[in-house]
């Protein structure tokens, strides 16, 4: 019998795990230097008058993201897969929502304001992308899938 997959779906358990523990940390701490008014001078002295509102929001998105990775990982470290599909959906989630924060701080009326919110809000996510692990992770688990799916006896 191959270990080899099932190291590795645990591997990614503990890796997306992590990610997602430092991402909920990084949007709490965020929140509350927010709310705190850390950056209001900033906000009024540059005019960014959709700040708050394209914060809380994306605050709120990577927010989801952690807790259902976190749902996800439950599964993943003890080789389960039956939230597999949730797993590679929510990642490719990350990615697509990662490129159109990116492509909205083009928008004249409130590119800046987004802009502005999106390293604050958004900052927990680096260390998925940091490490790519939105593009690899679900190759991995989906290949050790296959991988013990076809090592199983026949009934």
């Amino acid at each position: 019998m191959n270990k080899l997959p099932r190291i590795s779906v645990i591997g990614v358990g503990v890796v997306g795990g992590l990610a997602a523990v430092l991402g909920l940390l990084y949007n709490f701490t965020s929140l509350t230097a927010v709310l705190n008014g850390g950056p209001s001078d900033l906000v009024e002295q540059h005019g960014l008058t959709y700040f708050y509102p394209a914060f809380y929001v994306m605050s709120c998105i990577c927010i989801a993201c952690y807790i259902l990775l976190l749902l996800c990982v439950a599964d993943l470290l003890r080789v389960r897969f039956r939230r597999l599909w949730l797993f590679t959906g929510v990642l490719v989630f990350e990615v697509v929502y990662f490129f159109s924060v990116g492509m909205s701080w083009l928008i004249p009326s409130v590119g800046m304001s987004i802009g502005a919110a999106t390293g604050v809000a958004n900052g927990g996510l680096t260390v998925q992308f940091l490490i790519l692990f939105p593009l690899w992770a679900p190759i991995v688990v989906w290949w050790a899938r296959m991988k013990l799916e076809h090592e199983k006896p026949a009934d």
